[in-house]
């Protein structure tokens, strides 16, 4: 599960703690301004190349921070696909869509080996900020290649503290990271083509560098 950063009596100071299902979407929409300050939502539209009418699924959703995004980008015409393993983090999903209006969007309540996606129908899916938390990559990734249709890309976004760098993979994924080094090794077993790393991206929480990788 993905972490939540909580601005404490609205200064700048932060905690990391598991994301609650019972957290306000007053809350959220607060969280999501600061993230809209460091993170370049254009830059990863276009990356995945997402256009009205686009189908498009984010793996590990959270509180819908991309789906809610990548909805108004791909339209009426365009689907959005909200997965989570945790169902009452996927309700507050659903709830949230409905006090803003969203309307494309499917809600998924996928398993650890298998998001759910629907086979041969997505044009790319993203992975944010939870790559590192995915106990069955090979299973994962294999199931998000069947979902894609052909020529599909995938967008994985995670960080790596810099002092974490030089760790195993196990030892950076139990501080929630992991190195782009171990994901494209992955993704290359899975039957996928790295066609861009980009990193950093932008700075993630606490100033923690942030990266991406395309795949197809």
């Amino acid at each position: 599960m993905r972490w939540l950063l909580l601005a404490v009596f609205g200064c700048a100071t932060a905690i990391a703690q598991p994301m609650p299902s019972n957290i306000s979407l007053a809350a959220i929409r607060t969280d999501e301004k600061e993230r809209d300050q460091r993170e370049k939502i254009p830059d990863l539209v276009k990356a995945l190349g997402l256009k009205p009418g686009s189908v498009v699924g984010d793996l590990g959703t959270g509180y819908g921070y991309y789906a809610a995004r990548f909805a108004k980008i791909v339209g009426p015409k365009g689907r959005v696909y909200a997965e989570e393993i945790d169902r009452p983090l996927l309700d507050k999903v659903r709830q949230r869509m409905k006090a803003e209006g969203v309307g494309n969007v499917e809600y998924l309540l996928g398993t650890p080996d298998d998001p759910g996606f629907p086979s041969g129908q997505l044009d790319a899916v993203i992975i944010s900020d939870v790559y590192h938390e995915i106990e069955h990559p090979a299973s994962v990734l294999a199931a998000v290649r069947r979902a894609l249709k052909p020529g599909g890309l995938l967008l994985v976004v995670d960080y790596l503290k810099p002092e974490a760098g030089t760790k195993s993979r196990s030892e950076q994924v139990k501080d929630h990271n992991i190195g782009p080094g171990f994901v494209e090794e992955e993704l290359a077993k899975a039957g996928f083509a790295v066609l861009e790393r980009r990193a950093p991206y932008c700075p993630g929480y606490d100033g923690i560098p942030t990266y991406y990788i395309l795949a197809r």
